[in-house]
């Protein structure tokens, strides 16, 4: 009986120890499982942090962190790469102390809601100031703020670049100016502010001469002239004036409390003389000028537009008075200007309607007086003020760009008139030193020959020595193609520039013309004469032939036929004719020749 008992008791012993057993292990697996999570969590911890520090230090940011006050209690790495400071230095330093900034400003934007980021600067370890974006949050718990959490990004490139694009809206390029934006920007400033005893003058300065440079010698010269003038004009004003280009060749200064006339032209005449000083460009001197027009604020204009115009306006004047000067603004400026748009619209309509006219003065062989040739010259029968010379007209169109159609329709119009005259009789045409300038030249030329009919070598193209002087790089070669088409070539008013030898030589010329300020006084001065028979002996050595110019008496004729001069050319032969007159006059001529 006890037996059984006992094994009962053994039994349940034995199934409470294998429960408690189950129990320990299951509670075991539970411990091993928590461990194994808690493991895993803390590798995942480890590794988010190794992410953020990875991340952290491979952006362009530095991680900040501050108490309450603003005191800095935590700056990430990335800190020391940015700005070269060690971070545990600035640590319990206030924020405010490391940026450049208004700390009332830099405390409101802490407290306020940071939907914007903080622009500011700080001073890095080097010395330099450099342009970082500051973002914050406030770190609180339960209600009360314990300190700031941020980034700072470095924006001192961007900020660069970004100044960078403001300063070349406002400013040249080339030469470092404000540009004409900056110069309206500023004349509508000061002339806001000026005072009832203020003036404020403006300079509008045009180079002369500046085109040829750019021509001849490439743009690179052209810049570097015009760095140069921009160097110049900085000289000539004083500290708080301002020189602007407005782009091109054109440039001005505005000067702050000047209005003595006598100081006005001792400033335009110390800027005439700086600019026309010599400039070097790989060993060529370059000669420039330059025309100024003047205006004064408020006598003259109160605002920008207008006190530009006013200047604008005085430039014309100086340019019409022969450049290399300048002229102050006055009303009746406005009516010259007016009347000169007129005259230049007039034009261009007659050059449309065909409503001017081509006479010829004839040329003759000294020897024996038959006519060997013509020279066009172009003029405008006005409707009211008669028929103008081309000295009243011809600067007009060279200045309104209209002495390229110009040139073409008296090319075209000599030609067609000269195939009609009897035998080899000459044209010559002047050719504008523009319209060397003119691509197509050298097609107008040989459509003028095709369409009319004249052969080249009856077409002789007058270009004057001055032109030469401006010559582009195309030039030589452009006259040599020219040539080509079998057309002589002559210079004119040969003697009055300044290398007449070396364009003899280097320039493939079949005729010189003497000018006739030394014809007209060969009579009267000794010098004068020996000129002129130097020169027809210079045109006898090199093979050319020669003509004289403006001859008005017997004397003149007399002393230049015993002096050999080939032809001749003047008002006591014959005055210039119309085309029918001219027509006319050869057919008697070659009557003449018949019946000798």
């Amino acid at each position: 009986m006890t037996l059984p008992i006992l094994a009962a008791v053994a039994l349940g012993l034995g199934l409470l120890a294998w429960l408690l057993i189950r129990q320990a292990l299951r509670t075991l697996q539970l411990l091993d499982d928590s461990y194994a999570r808690l493991a895993s969590s803390r590798g995942a911890l480890a590794a988010s942090e190794a992410r953020f520090r990875d991340v952290a230090e491979a952006a362009s940011d530095w991680i900040w962190e501050s108490d309450e006050q603003a005191r800095l209690t935590f700056l990430s790495s990335r800190f020391r790469q940015i700005t070269g400071h060690e971070p545990g230095l600035w640590l319990g330093r206030p924020l405010l102390e490391l940026l450049i900034s208004d700390s009332a400003a830099l405390q409101n934007w802490l407290q306020a809601p940071q939907d914007a980021p903080l622009r500011c600067s700080y001073r890095a370890a080097d010395g330099c100031e450099r342009y970082c974006r500051l973002a914050a949050r406030a770190i609180e718990h339960d209600g009360k703020l314990l300190g700031y959490r941020g980034t700072a990004s470095d924006i001192t490139e961007e900020t660069k670049a970004q100044a960078r694009v403001q300063y070349l809206s406002q400013h040249d390029a080339l030469t470092g100016l404000p540009n004409r934006s900056r110069l309206h920007e500023y004349l509508e400033r000061n002339l806001e502010a000026l005072r009832s005893a203020s003036t404020l003058t403006l300079l509008y300065i045009d180079l002369d001469r500046f085109k040829p440079v750019n021509d001849t010698l490439g743009h690179a010269a052209g810049d570097e002239v015009l760095i140069g003038v921009a160097s110049r004009l900085r000289q000539c004003t004083r500290e708080g004036d301002l020189v602007a280009r407005l782009g091109g060749d054109e440039f001005v200064i505005v000067v702050h409390r000047m209005s003595d006339d006598t100081d006005i032209d001792r400033l335009c005449s110390r800027v005439i003389e700086a600019i026309s000083a010599p400039f070097i460009y790989e060993e060529h001197r370059i000669s420039i000028g330059a025309s100024i027009g003047v205006a004064l604020a408020p006598a003259d204009a109160t605002h920008a537009n207008e006190l530009l115009r006013c200047a604008d306006i005085a430039l014309y004047q100086a340019k019409d008075s022969g450049r290399g000067t300048w002229r102050a603004y006055g009303h009746e400026m406005d009516q010259r200007l007016h009347e000169r748009l007129r005259r230049e619209e007039e034009l261009r309509l007659a050059l449309a309607e065909q409503k001017l006219e081509v006479h010829y003065q004839p040329r003759y062989l000294s020897q024996d007086m038959r006519i060997n040739g013509a020279e066009a010259l172009l003029r405008w029968p006005h409707p009211e003020r008669g028929m103008l010379l081309p000295e009243a007209f011809i600067p007009l169109a060279e200045d309104s760009g209209l002495i390229i159609p110009l040139g073409r329709w008296v090319l075209h119009q000599a030609c067609r008139q000269a195939a009609q005259w009897p035998g080899q009789t000459v044209v010559s045409v002047n050719l504008s030193p523009l319209q060397l300038h003119d691509d197509k030249l050298l097609e107008e030329i040989t459509r003028a020959l095709r369409e009319s009919g004249l052969p080249g070598e009856r077409l002789e193209l007058e270009i004057t020595e001055s032109a030469l002087l401006q010559e582009a790089r195309g030039t030589l070669e452009l006259l040599n193609r020219i040539k080509a088409l079998g057309v002589r070539l002559a210079m004119d008013d040969f003697g009055t520039g300044y290398s007449s030898l070396t364009n003899l030589r280097n320039y493939p010329f079949d005729v010189i013309k003497i000018d006739n300020s030394f014809v007209a006084g060969i009579e009267q001065s000794i010098e004068d004469h020996s000129i002129v028979r130097a020169l027809i002996e210079l045109g006898r050595g090199l093979q050319m032939q020669v003509t004289a110019e403006g001859v008005e008496t017997e004397e003149q004729l007399r002393l230049l036929t015993d002096d050999g001069c080939t032809e001749v050319q003047g008002f006591h032969m014959c005055q210039p004719l119309p085309a029918e007159a001219l027509q006319a006059l050869l057919a008697q001529d070659e009557t003449d020749e018949r019946s000798r």
